[in-house]
């Protein structure tokens, strides 16, 4: 089952990248990667339509994400369920999405939203 990703950002265009499967190893989501160098705050909303998912957010200060840090520990969202994170002072300049199943081989579907400002 795909997942869909919205992410929102004002100033610029909204995105929507193209459906991803879950997998039952942590996958980054596509299109969920954010560059906060001219935003402050931050935050990210999870809704889960199919299977439960799993997911973890990074931080990093490069953009190759090579010193990437957790900035949220993996937390389940169960069906149905809506799950979000929030800070009001990036301290990364790059954040990201990583998503797997939290049942081994049931997929889940989701949509994510992203949203910065100023």
């Amino acid at each position: 089952m795909p997942t869909n990703v919205r992410l929102l950002f004002r100033g610029s265009a909204d995105t929507t990248p193209a459906g991803q499967l879950t997998t039952n190893d942590d996958a980054i989501l596509v299109g969920s990667e954010i560059d906060t160098a001219f935003y402050s705050s931050l935050s990210y909303t999870i809704r889960v339509a199919t299977n439960g998912v799993t997911w973890t957010i990074f931080g990093a200060d490069v953009a190759s994400y090579a010193d990437e840090v957790v900035v949220q520990a993996a937390a389940p969202v169960a069906v149905g369920a809506v799950g979000s994170y929030s800070i009001a002072l990036a301290v990364f300049r790059h954040y990201r999405i990583k998503i797997k199943s939290t049942v081994g081989g049931n997929h889940g579907t989701a949509t994510i939203v992203g949203h910065c400002k100023v």
